[in-house]
């Protein structure tokens, strides 16, 4: 098991994952990061631009290991579960 921290980020803010999540390997940690942001994407009730917004996935040394887009465009499937 690998600690991995999820950092979200917008165009002009940053929210600093400092707990950290252990996951099995960086496969387990990029669909921990897509699934963060599904959950974003439906608890936000109003409309919302994601242009910009991504997830960053660092290791305990701070080094960048995958970066995640957020979708630009909401997606029907995700619209459709909220």
């Amino acid at each position: 098991m690998h600690k991995y921290y999820l950092h979200i980020a917008s165009k002009v803010r940053v929210h600093t994952d400092d707990r950290g999540v252990m996951l099995s390997d960086l496969a387990a940690a990029h669909r921990c990061a897509v699934s963060v942001i599904s959950s974003c994407m439906r608890s936000v009730t109003e409309v919302q631009h994601w242009r910009g917004w991504h997830v960053k996935i660092t290791d305990d040394a701070g080094r960048t290991l995958v970066i995640v887009l957020f979708p630009v465009a909401q997606s029907r499937t995700l619209e459709d579960a909220a």
